[in-house]
């Protein structure tokens, strides 16, 4: 059975980003990138959030786009922090060739970008919304 296309966009991401020097100074060695929220984070660090994916029509089945959402959250007492990482993250999603396991990545593109305060506290919330095409290997 092929795996799962969210899934294997999913885990290329994690691995793409997880060997980008600039996002390791941001976020440290081993990159805290998480599946979720942890309980006590460490900030700064990274989580995946929303993901969507619906069949597209096209001439392969089992063609899908994907909309994702990759949340950066800093502590830092400002907006430099959240703005570099966001740039750094930005970077490494632009450059990186993702290789996912049992499917063709098609194209990947940033759609959105939001950073802001979360209200009655210091924390800063980036979130970052891709959109992606993948395909699978037949």
């Amino acid at each position: 059975m092929a795996e799962n296309a969210q899934w294997a966009l999913q885990s290329a991401l994690f691995g793409a980003l997880n060997t980008d020097p600039a996002l390791m100074a941001l976020f440290g060695n081993p990159l805290r990138l998480y599946d979720d929220v942890p309980e006590q984070p460490q900030f700064p660090f990274i989580t995946f959030d929303r993901a969507i994916m619906r069949q597209i029509n096209a001439d392969v089945e089992g063609a899908f786009e994907h909309q994702m959402t990759i949340k950066l959250w800093s502590e830092y007492g400002g907006r430099r922090e959240a703005l570099e990482g966001l740039s750094a993250l930005r970077n490494a999603i632009e450059t990186s060739t993702l290789i996912l396991n049992g499917h063709t990545l098609i194209s990947i593109r940033i759609t959105f970008a939001d950073v802001f305060r979360i209200r009655s506290s210091s924390v800063f919330e980036v979130i970052l919304n891709l959109r992606a095409v993948t395909e699978p290997i037949i």
